[in-house]
């Protein structure tokens, strides 16, 4: 019930390289002239606040190195945590470098510090809208956009207010230290914002085929159009940009549901669940689509020492473990494998003729979990939960877990098999609530 030694150690190397650079100013703040204990310790904050921010960046750049250890779930969550602890940073920057009577004046934006006072205000504007996103409605792409760029502004204020500050920012070796944080921030935004659009410009794919499947999804049939395509782990999952600029930051992310063994050719299922995935259902066949991927660190191939495989999917949330699937097949794997697949009816259950076809082909039980199930059914009914976990978890081998679907149905799924005996570093999945 714990991660493996190897599982530790590879999220403690990436933790402490993440630390590492969060405390990359104390450094040469160190080598500074030290005045008062409290000024320096509010300086220290604000620079760390900086540093924090830039790798809030890093985070969610979607830098694939990132992703074997944690998974996009994960990070999205680390990027959350340290928002709030750099706004506390934030917040306690000023209160102890200012005495009670001047801290009114400090934060006057039309002051003298107006760089730090504005950087504050965007900073409480930033966390506010990101916090109360679903409760004003805001749709992903215009939250995406305007989060963006409050972001950009709250650094370059940041970075000004620090630049102008009479505190530590005129001493040679602070300064160089600033410049090189600047450059490799600059470098690194230039990077994912002009030069990767522009490599998925130069790659991008058609669509060929628009196949529909049963509750409420698509298909969505792909291929390279003048390069060789991409090839990825079943599993892993890719950003869609449909029929417009890899410049905009139209994508949204969707898991592969065809085999790995196919490519370059590529299937992704999509589900009517918003204003994109609509839009993605009425692709026609020779729409150019962006993809930028493959992402995620849940994959067969991550785990190859497997005795088998148990997958649980709920709705769309099949797609990739019919892709794990149909990728076993076409290596004619022969080992025992088994899938808990809960739907609302039996009209919504997406694939349940291809997990039939998959049957024939592997050793593999099918278990169709119901929540309405119709007059006569003799199969499970109801959610999918820890009873029906235990009843169908095989007992014997290392039983490698993948779990996709919505939020609560996963944390129940993972606590459920943690609680049977399956180890932390065997149960997988990606969550995709954050898009």
């Amino acid at each position: 019930m714990t991660l493996t030694v190897r599982g530790l150690l590879r999220s403690a190397l990436w933790l402490g390289l993440y630390l590492l650079l969060v405390l990359f100013p104390l450094p040469w703040l160190a080598a500074g002239p030290v005045d008062a204990f409290p000024d320096h310790l509010g300086a220290a904050l604000g620079y760390v606040t900086l540093s924090i921010l830039a790798l809030e960046f890093v985070l969610t750049a979607r830098f694939q190195v990132l992703a074997p250890p944690f998974g996009a779930d994960v990070i999205l969550t680390l990027h959350r945590g340290m928002a709030a602890v750099a706004l506390l940073f934030a917040l306690a920057h000023p209160l102890l470098m200012l005495p009670p009577d001047e801290l009114a004046a400090w934060l006057d934006p039309t002051g003298v510090n107006w760089a730090g006072a504005t950087a504050l205000s965007v900073f409480l504007l930033l966390a506010a809208l990101a916090a109360g996103r679903r409760l004003l409605r805001l749709p992903y792409v215009a939250w995406r956009w305007v989060h963006g760029l409050l972001a950009l502004a709250l650094v370059g204020l940041g970075l000004t207010h620090a630049l102008g500050s009479r505190f530590l920012a005129h001493d040679p070796v602070t300064r160089a230290g600033l410049v090189v944080w600047v450059a490799g921030w600059a470098s690194l935004l230039l990077w994912v914002r002009l030069a990767r659009p522009l490599a998925l410009l130069r790659r991008p794919y058609r669509v060929t085929g628009v196949r529909p499947e049963h509750g409420g999804a698509v298909t969505l049939v792909v291929d390279p159009e003048g390069h060789d395509g991409l090839r990825f782990r079943a599993g892993q999952f890719a950003w869609l940009t449909l029929g417009s600029s890899p410049f905009l930051g139209r994508e949204r992310p969707f898991c592969f549901s065809g085999s790995a063994q196919r490519t370059p050719r590529l299937e992704l299922t999509v589900k009517a669940v918003g204003p994109f995935t609509r839009r993605a259902q009425e692709v026609k066949p020779g729409t150019v689509v962006y993809l930028d991927g493959p992402l995620g660190g849940t994959s067969l191939d991550a785990y190859p020492d497997a005795d088998r495989y148990f997958f649980v999917a709920a709705g769309i949330g099949v797609a990739p473990c019919v892709s794990m699937l149909r990728t076993l097949a076409d290596r004619g794997d022969r080992r025992p494998h088994t899938i808990l697949y809960g739907s609302a009816t039996w009209e919504a259950a997406t694939f349940r003729e291809d997990l039939a076809e998959l049957a024939s082909r592997l050793d593999l039980k099918v278990v169709h979990v119901l929540a309405r199930p119709p007059l006569g059914w003799l199969g499970e009914t109801g959610e999918i939960g820890p009873e029906l976990i235990e009843r169908h978890l095989p007992r014997s081998g290392r039983r490698v877990c993948f779990v996709y679907g919505p939020g609560p149905m996963m944390t129940a799924a993972e606590a459920a098999l943690t609680e049977l005996g399956v180890p932390l570093d065997d149960v997988h999945g990606d969550r995709f609530e954050w898009a």
